[in-house]
């Protein structure tokens, strides 16, 4: 992590502006907070990743709390296409009047955010090694995207998460997968869903529903709970977002 993040600190003094990347159903939890001194001397633009995945008019809601805090922000994901929205942002920070080359931009974020998947979407075609998991990223990598110049870099997770924060990034596979106690994250989950009936019978009737039993017949419930979770990271169980500005208090970033 400290190589990954000295890394970033060598190449504020050539960037324009960062795109901070956050997964738009938890933009408080999977933003990195680490960033924040790197940072600080640039304007910062906040991308609402995997939009299509969380409820639409949540994420309205924290654009709408960004620009009550003097930050940009704009919604992004696979299925559209996004150049244009980045140029509205270059205008909206007055950066035409102050450059005459490429723009220069770095994109940064936790692992497995989706920073590589927001620039292969702003570039139009697959420029960087996708997948879902994290850590994919080890280097700084370099695209040119018309008039911009962009960088994307390393997902680094800061080093002291508070736990409700820690739980939700488990629930978006933004932490990678073998620390984790996927029964005890599956119930955590759809205790924070609501549904109606208690987290363990909602589990059992998932498990029993999807036919996941092991050998001697008994409800695997391991098994279940990952294909919980899977089909909740998917968006197989709606758009659901686990943040809204209202109920996080007064954060900025």
């Amino acid at each position: 992590m400290a190589k990954s993040l000295k890394k970033i600190q060598q190449i504020e003094k050539f960037v324009d502006f960062w795109f901070e990347v956050v997964d738009a159903r938890a933009p408080f939890s999977s933003r990195g907070q680490i960033f924040d001194n790197i940072t600080k001397s640039k304007p910062r633009v906040v991308v609402l990743q995997k939009s299509d995945l969380a409820n639409n008019s949540i994420t309205n809601s924290w654009i709408t709390y960004f620009k009550s805090k003097n930050i940009l922000s704009f919604k992004s994901d696979k299925t559209h296409k996004i150049y244009q929205d980045v140029l509205k942002i270059l205008n909206n920070l007055n950066m035409k009047k102050k450059f005459q080359r490429k723009f220069k931009a770095a994109v940064i974020g936790i692992p497995n955010v989706g920073k590589s998947c927001f620039i292969n979407n702003l570039v139009g075609k697959k420029k960087l090694k996708v997948e879902n998991r994290a850590g994919v990223t080890r280097d700084l990598n370099w695209v040119s995207c018309g008039i911009l110049e962009i960088c994307d870099t390393p997902g680094i997770l800061t080093p002291k998460i508070d736990s409700e924060s820690a739980k939700k990034i488990s629930y978006l596979g933004l932490i990678k997968s073998e620390i984790l106690d996927f029964e005890e994250l599956a119930l955590n989950l759809i205790k924070n869903l609501e549904y109606s009936n208690p987290p363990e019978v909602v589990l059992s009737n998932f498990a029993s529903s999807n036919g996941c039993k092991s050998s001697g017949g008994n409800l695997d419930l391991d098994r279940a709970s990952r294909i919980f979770i899977k089909k909740f990271q998917s968006g197989q169980l709606g758009k659901i977002s686990l943040e809204t500005p209202q109920n996080l208090g007064n954060f900025l970033l």
